[in-house]
């Protein structure tokens, strides 16, 4: 295993994937949308392949892609047109136009990341090699244990402090910027021991299970970005051993699809809400016994709503039936809303209503999808809700500004003077994880970055320049 920057403009083995991908999965009764996708996926990697630095705005792109794009190739495996399959999964509506919609979105997405980012610049990548080749790997690693320990503090009292929960919730998810720089320095030496990196892997994954929502997957993707971020060329077995890894967290998301709706009731108690009511060990006892009776129709059951959870064109397919011609056009309402919802904290403005996605969902669809009561939220994600504000053109433009805003925050965070190199890094995959799902809320997408950028601004001015200066030294 070594490490080197490469030249190359698509990330390896791109191309013959989405032609092989396409003659698989793309030939069917939605064989020119699948053309479209492939074509959409080509073009936003090679705006924002950036080998030596965190591929962090490629993975919002890479993500938001498969939840555009996976409906298309379900429906040919299927023997379906996507209105079918919509139509079976009780979301009617264009979805093909939708998710066409979605795709021309997408790549006004990059363009705007690939903008807002700027060029890329060399002297950070040999920074962040230099600084952290310049440390024991031990000195990661309790960087690492003192953020865990900040994390679960915060988290403990985000709920006694309702004012102050989403800072407190923005500072916890900082931990994992500090996973990513031991993941880093430790994937970044040919020669480093890999025990330290595993037992934080093993304790970060264990902690993430058990609890209300699939959490666990953010171990395995903040262990991808670091590492290719490194620079790692992995041999042909360790490859597949990779594969192997990322077949475990897929499986993991399939068997928690499965499980999850008999095992929220009982972590919540009875009650419909989003709370857990019962021990880590009793949880995961509970998750156990449940997994256990799960039978291949179960699994394959539960596949095939992992994926329409994942697709998110079906509800905004339904959107274009509905809006303007039974709800009009709210003209920029939502993204006002979520633009100046993040500078009236709660703290100070107790009145604020809260955020209620499914609400938002019915009003522009009609579904009639389950809400709070229920314990749950149903979005009808960022793209369908810049449509219901502009229309099918004038989406477009905040799609843009989005991503441009994107760009300029991982060029802030990763070219500010106190987080230069490594730190930067891991600040950035850490921040503009928040930004990956189509499915997201506009005002809960806006929101979250908000209050991330500002945890990590107070952060590099107040703490880095006093205690962690060296981490760009």
């Amino acid at each position: 295993m070594r490490t080197a920057l490469s030249s190359t403009r698509l990330p390896p083995l791109l191309l013959p994937g989405a032609i092989t991908g396409y003659l698989l999965l793309g030939l069917g009764n939605n064989s020119g949308l699948a053309l479209a996708a492939m074509a959409v996926l080509v073009v936003g990697c090679a705006l924002l392949w950036r080998p030596g630095e965190p591929p962090i705005l490629l993975y919002i792109f890479g993500f938001q892609w498969l939840q555009a794009a996976i409906g298309i190739f379900h429906a040919n495996l299927k023997g379906l047109t996507i209105n079918e399959l919509a139509l079976q999964e009780n979301a009617p509506g264009h979805t093909d136009l939708a998710t066409m919609l979605c795709l021309i979105g997408l790549v006004l997405l990059a363009v705007g990341m690939r903008i807002g980012a700027g060029p890329q610049r060399l002297f950070d990548i040999r920074l962040a090699s230099s600084v952290v080749a310049r440390r024991p790997l031990l000195v990661w690693f309790k960087l690492l244990a003192v953020a865990w320990l900040i994390a679960t503090l915060a988290q403990h009292l985000a709920p006694l402090l309702p004012g102050l929960s989403q800072p407190l919730l923005a500072l916890a998810n900082l931990q994992w910027a500090f996973f990513f720089i031991a993941t880093y320095a430790t994937f970044s030496r040919a020669d480093a021991s890999k025990t330290l990196w595993l037992i934080a892997f093993a304790l970060e994954l264990a902690g993430s299970l058990g609890g209300y929502f699939s959490s666990f997957r953010s171990v395995f993707l903040f262990t991808l970005i670091a590492i290719l971020a490194a620079g790692v060329r992995l041999r042909p077995a360790q490859l597949l051993a990779v594969g192997a890894v990322f077949a475990v967290m897929v499986m993991l998301g399939v068997v928690w699809t499965a499980v999850k709706v008999e095992y929220r009731p009982y972590l919540s108690g009875g009650e419909n809400t989003q709370t857990v009511t019962v021990g880590y060990l009793d949880r995961l006892e509970k998750m156990a016994q449940i997994a256990s009776n799960l039978t291949g129709s179960d699994l394959s059951d539960a596949a095939d709503r992992m994926i329409a959870r994942i697709a998110y064109t079906n509800f905004f397919g339904s959107a274009l039936d509905y809006v303007p011609q039974i709800t009009p056009h709210e003209n920029g309402a939502l993204w006002l809303d979520a633009i100046v919802r993040p500078f009236m904290p709660r703290i100070f403005f107790p009145e604020k209503e809260a955020i209620d996605e499914s609400a938002l969902m019915n009003r522009y669809t009609g579904l009639g999808m389950a809400g709070i009561e229920q314990g749950t939220q149903i979005t009808l994600g960022y793209m369908g809700e810049s449509y219901v504000d502009f229309g099918e053109f004038g989406m477009m433009v905040p799609i843009f500004l989005f991503g441009l805003f994107l760009g300029g925050a991982y060029r802030w965070v990763t070219n500010h003077k106190n987080s230069r190199g490594v730190l930067g890094m891991g600040l950035a995959a850490a921040i503009l994880m928040t930004a990956d799902s189509l499915g997201a809320s506009t005002a809960k997408l806006v929101g979250a970055l908000v209050v991330q950028l500002l945890i990590a601004w107070l952060f590099l001015r107040l703490v880095v320049p006093r205690y962690l200066i060296w981490l760009r030294a």
